[in-house]
């Protein structure tokens, strides 16, 4: 596969899945002030509070963008058919306006990824609970988006948050490493699958966040990581800023290039 680049200034229908955390909030404000007017962002997630705090950081700008909230009431009966139709009548209402899309953009954050709570032991109601939330519900919103009529000349990017250190082994949580693990091969295979289609995929892993929390045992024992057989190396990377993190996908997208399919890194270089 030859090496891309993403427009992200043109009229675009912009998906952001999970906006309940730091990094999304960042990622929403930083991409909408590249898109064109006319463009269209869908906020998807479980909290009311956090899409309407989001939906008025991107209003802030006066970018001429129309934001639509989607509440979830639980990722975990977010099947394809409830993505398909639910979007399906979101883009009903854009069928008949005078501009066409130009370039259809989905990234996905959802769940919970960056726990402070080491996740072992769990029981087997609790790894269905937590696939059907971190692996499930993406793969259903991705299908929908991918197989949407109204997309099926526009170009398309997918943009999947990850995370370098997660998908490795790591004592203590393996329900969080397996989903990681198992998004990131779909994320592989659909690129490869896609290949031609124009349609293009990522995985980003934003690295180490500032905010991100020590991790605790069950008794909120403070836990020290690399006593926990984990990579030190990695662990001992600088900590990173959101907004930092979210320039950096935007630069790697428009201006470094990218493979698509490939895991990409925040620390693969530190130029933004």
């Amino acid at each position: 596969m030859s090496s891309k680049r993403a427009d992200l200034r043109k009229r675009t229908f912009f998906i952001l899945s999970g906006v309940c955390n730091g990094l999304s909030k960042y990622l929403a404000i930083e991409m909408c002030q590249h898109f064109s007017e006319g463009s269209v962002v869908l906020l998807i997630d479980r909290s009311e509070e956090s899409l309407q705090e989001v939906k008025k950081e991107i209003e802030f700008l006066e970018r001429d963008i129309n934001i639509i909230c989607w509440l979830v009431n639980s990722w975990q009966e977010a099947a394809h058919d409830y993505f398909r139709c639910g979007l399906a009548n979101i883009l009903h209402k854009y069928a008949t306006t005078k501009y066409e899309f130009e370039f259809a953009f989905i990234l996905h954050n959802e769940g919970n990824m960056a726990t402070d709570k080491l996740m072992e032991p769990q029981s087997a109601a609790d790894w269905l609970s937590f696939i059907q939330e971190h692996l499930h519900a993406s793969v259903a919103l991705n299908q929908a988006f991918l197989t949407a009529p109204q997309f099926s000349k526009t170009a398309k990017l997918v943009v999947n948050i990850t995370s370098t250190l997660m998908i490795r082994p790591f004592i203590y949580n393996s329900l969080l490493c397996s989903c990681m693990k198992s998004r990131d091969m779909y994320f592989r295979s659909m690129a490869n699958e896609k290949n031609g289609n124009n349609v293009n995929v990522i995985s980003y892993s934003p690295g180490i966040l500032d905010s991100h929390k020590p991790q605790l045992d069950l008794n909120n024992n403070t836990i020290d990581l690399l006593d926990l057989d984990s990579n030190e190396k990695l662990l001992k990377l600088p900590r990173v800023n959101v907004r930092q993190s979210s320039l950096k996908l935007i630069n790697i997208l428009e201006e470094m290039s990218f493979i698509s399919g490939h895991d990409v890194d925040y620390y693969d270089t530190f130029n933004l």
